[in-house]
C-alpha cells in the first residue's frame, strides 16, 4: 500500500523518539533541540553585545535591546533555519532576524548586534554554551548512578559470585568488588568531564582569528586605552557573562576543544555501556544473577509472553555502541585547513550533538538501572557450584605452591581438575585423594581441604572496595560544598534568563 508522500506528515512528528527509546524521560532532547541552539546562539550574541556596552564600544541603552531580545522564542525559528541553507549556517540569518528584532526595540540598535565576530564565532561559543549545559547533565546523572553503586558495593562486599574471564568462570570473588569497579570509572569518567567543562572556552576571533574588526573599533571608540587592552576586556566579559572560559587566541581551526569534549562524552557513554552489557550478561537465564526491577508492561515481548527482557541495559548498551563511530567523525574535522576550514567545522555540528544525546540518554538510563537493580546471592552461590570447586584451583594451587613448589604444584592440580571433569567427582575430593597418594601432611591436605569455601580469602576485595567509597565520598563532599557538580564550571549568564 502506497504510504503517501512524506509531506503529509506534520512536522512535529518527524521526531518523537520512536527508534530511541532510551531518550524519553532525559533531558537529552530539549537540552540539545534545535529551539536550544537557537536559544544559545542568541545568548552568545548578546552576550557579546553586553560585553561590548562594559567595554564603552556600544552605547549603555542597548541594554535593555538585549534584555527585550532574550527569549529566542520571539524568533521564526523554522525562517532561519531555511534560510541558513543560503549561507551554509545558521547565524547569517539569524544575524538578520535579531537586527531586525533590535530595530523595532530601538532604532540603530541593529548597528550593535554581531559586532567584531563572524558565523563560526557564534556557532562554536554556542556549542560550548550547550556542552557546558549537557555536562551538567551528564555530571548530575553520574552522581545518581554513583550513589546508587556505592550503596551495592557496600551492602554486598561479602556476597561471593563467580568472576568469570573469557566468558568461563575462573576463580571466587565479591560480588561488591565487581560493583566497585564499575563505580571507579563512573567516577573517573565524571572527573574528566568536570575537568573539560570548566576549560570550555568562547570563541572569539573575526573572520580570520586575528580580531582586526574588533580592534580598529576599539581604536576609533577608546582612545583612552590601548587597543589590546580594551579586547581582552571585550573578551573576558564575554567569557565571563557565559560561563566559559577566555583561550589565548581563536581555536577556528585548533579543534581539539572538540575532540576532548567528544572524548569525554564517548568514555562516559562507553563506562556505562560497560555497565549496561555486564548486567545483560548476568542477567541471562542460565545465570540469572542480577535482574533490572521492571513494571508493569516492561520487558516484554510481541511473540513470547514468558520474556522479562533487560531493556534498559539493552538500550543503554545500545546508545555505547553508537558513540565511536561518532568519535570518529569528530576526530577526522580536527583536520582543519586554513585560518577557517570548509566542511570540517560543518561536519561537528550533528555529530556532536548526537553524541552529546547518547550521552545523556545512556548516563541517564543506566542511573536508572542501578537504582532498580535485584541481586540474587543464592543463585551466585549455586553458580559457584557448578563446576564442582574448579573455580578454587587458582587458590588451591597458590597454597601447594608455597609447599611443593610452583610448577609440580600447578601440574598435581591441573591433572587433579582433569579427573574432576572426567569423573564427575569434586575437586576437593579428588585433590584430596591425591595428596595422600603423594603422602603429603595432615596439616596440608587440611589447609587445602579447608580452602573450599565461599567465606574464605579473597584477596583484596574488601581493601578495594573501600579505596573506591574513599573516592566516591570524597566526590560528594566536594559536590556538596560547591553546590552540586554540575556547577562547577561558573554560572551562565543570568542577564538572558538561561539556568546554569
Amino acid at each position: 500500500m502506497n504510504a503517501g508522500p512524506a509531506s503529509k506528515i506534520p512536522p512535529s512528528a518527524w521526531d518523537v523518539g520512536l527508534l530511541d527509546p532510551l531518550s524519553a524521560g532525559t533531558g537529552a532532547a530539549e537540552i540539545t533541540s534545535d529551539s536550544a541552539w537557537l536559544q544559545a546562539m542568541v545568548d552568545v550574541e548578546l552576550a557579546l553585545t553586553r560585553a561590548l556596552i562594559d567595554a564603552g564600544l556600544v552605547p549603555e541603552e542597548m541594554r535593555d535591546v538585549c534584555d527585550r531580545l532574550a527569549d529566542a522564542g520571539s524568533l521564526d525559528l523554522a525562517a532561519i533555519a531555511a534560510e541558513g541553507r543560503g549561507g551554509g549556517n545558521p547565524v547569517i540569518p539569524l544575524a538578520k532576524h535579531l537586527g531586525v528584532a533590535a530595530e523595532a526595540v530601538r532604532s540603530g540598535a541593529s548597528d550593535h548586534i554581531h559586532v567584531g565576530a563572524t558565523s563560526q564565532d557564534i556557532v562554536d561559543t554556542a556549542a560550548m554554551l550547550l556542552a557546558s549545559r549537557v555536562a551538567a547533565e551528564v555530571l548530575a546523572q553520574l552522581d545518581v548512578l554513583a550513589a546508587a553503586l556505592a550503596e551495592l558495593a557496600d551492602s554486598h562486599r561479602a556476597t561471593a559470585m563467580a568472576g568469570r574471564t573469557l566468558g568461563q568462570q575462573a576463580s571466587p570473588t565479591s560480588f561488591g568488588l565487581v560493583v566497585a569497579g564499575w563505580l571507579d570509572a563512573t567516577l573517573r569518567a565524571a572527573e574528566r568531564l568536570a575537568d573539560v567543562r570548566a576549560a570550555l572556552p568562547v570563541q572569539l576571533g573575526g573572520a580570520v582569528g586575528n580580531l582586526a574588526v574588533l580592534t580598529g573599533i576599539a581604536s576609533a571608540r577608546r582612545a583612552d586605552a590601548a587597543s589590546s587592552a580594551v579586547v581582552d576586556q571585550v573578551i573576558a566579559a564575554f567569557a565571563g557573562r557565559l560561563g566559559l572560559s577566555a583561550p589565548a587566541v581563536s581555536w577556528h581551526t585548533d579543534r581539539l576543544v572538540i575532540s576532548e569534549l567528544a572524548s569525554v562524552l564517548a568514555a562516559a557513554t562507553g563506562v556505562v555501556g560497560a555497565f549496561a552489557i555486564d548486567v545483560s550478561v548476568l542477567s541471562r537465564t542460565e545465570i540469572g544473577e542480577v535482574s533490572e526491577r521492571l513494571g508493569k508492561g516492561e520487558g516484554g515481548s510481541s511473540a513470547m509472553p514468558h520474556k522479562r527482557n533487560p531493556v534498559t541495559a539493552i538500550l543503554v548498551t545500545a546508545a555505547a555502541r553508537r558513540a565511536p563511530a561518532l568519535l570518529t567523525t569528530l576526530y577526522g574535522s580536527m583536520l582543519a585547513e586554513d585560518q577557517r576550514p570548509s566542511g570540517a567545522w560543518h561536519a561537528e555540528w550533528q555529530a556532536l550533538r548526537d553524541l552529546e544525546r547518547l550521552c545523556i540518554s545512556a548516563v541517564t538510563g543506566a542511573a536508572s538501572l542501578a537504582e532498580r537493580l535485584d541481586v540474587d546471592d543464592d543463585r551466585m552461590r549455586a553458580n559457584l557450584d557448578l563446576t564442582d570447586g574448579l573455580v578454587f584451583s587458582e587458590r588451591v594451587t597458590t597454597i601447594l605452591a608455597e609447599a611443593l613448589g610452583k610448577r609440580v604444584a600447578f601440574d598435581l592440580v591441573t591433572k587433579a581438575s582433569h579427573e574432576s571433569v572426567s569423573t564427575c567427582r569434586p575437586l576437593q575430593v579428588v585433590l584430596s585423594g591425591a595428596l595422600a597418594s603423594e603422602g603429603a601432611s595432615d596439616e596440608l591436605r587440611q589447609k587445602i581441604w579447608a580452602a573450599f569455601d565461599y567465606s574464605g580469602d579473597l584477596g583484596q576485595a574488601d581493601s578495594g572496595i573501600d579505596r573506591v567509597l574513599v573516592k566516591y565520598r570524597e566526590r560528594r563532599a566536594r559536590a556538596e560544598n560547591t553546590g552540586g557538580a554540575g556547577n562547577t564550571a561558573g554560572a551562565e549568564n543570568t542577564e538572558s534568563g538561561t539556568p546554569s
